[in-house]
């Protein structure tokens, strides 16, 4: 097993990571800043939900057949950015309280199917995948006797650490928004500003190189 020193290196490394802007925040801050706290949350959850099934396939070594086969790794990316053209597009009409008239109730998404957009545009980016290819072999010794045991449990420890400063930083950005004017016209812009945000990171996902 690691030893406390290697848990703490990796905590901490993982904590500055993913301190530094990223397409993890601009996720869980639009789908925060659209639909309100409980999207936030759900949303960071189901992010780093999917984090763990990267994890799992790196240490029963699956994610270095995606690396050796760019087909499968384009595929896959671009099944990504689709998803997440397909969520932006759909937060536009979505309302929230901010939204009506007093008196009249507005249906809520359940935590579920925002739970399940997470953790499908976390499964459906595989440079997180390839992330830890590259990061978690650097800490386990050359002589483990088990050194996918060693990546698991070290690869649990960036989505344990990755969720709440995604969610702080979320959070942050989300409540600053919220108090810039009217309620009704702020929700209506971070709701429409929510949505092309994340049709934008889909096309940078496409053409560019987001390393988260």
């Amino acid at each position: 097993m690691p030893s406390f020193e290697t848990l703490m290196v990796v905590a901490f490394a993982a904590a500055i990571m993913k301190a530094l802007p990223g397409p993890s925040q601009l996720y869980v801050v639009t789908r925060k800043a659209a639909l309100g706290h409980a999207a936030g949350f759900a949303s960071g959850l189901g992010l780093a939900s999917g984090a763990v099934v990267h994890v799992v396939l790196v240490a029963t070594g699956l994610t270095a057949l995606l690396a050796a086969t760019p087909v499968l790794f384009e595929v896959v990316r671009w099944a990504g950015a689709a998803y997440l053209i397909y969520l932006g597009i759909t937060t536009w009409p979505e309302k929230d309280d901010a939204d009506t008239d007093p008196g009249q109730p507005v249906a809520r998404q359940s935590w579920c199917p925002l739970f399940r957009q997470g953790f499908i545009n976390g499964l459906l980016n595989p440079k997180t995948a390839l992330f830890f290819l590259a990061f978690l072999p650097q800490f386990v010794a050359p002589a483990s006797a088990s050194p996918g045991l060693e990546m698991f449990v070290l690869g649990l420890l960036v989505p344990a650490t990755a969720l709440p400063v995604d969610l702080a930083i979320a959070f942050g950005v989300a409540t600053l928004l919220s108090r810039l004017g009217n309620a009704r016209q702020i929700a209506r812009i971070r709701r429409w500003l929510a949505g092309f945000v994340l049709v934008g990171l889909a096309l940078f996902v496409v053409v560019g190189d987001t390393g988260d």
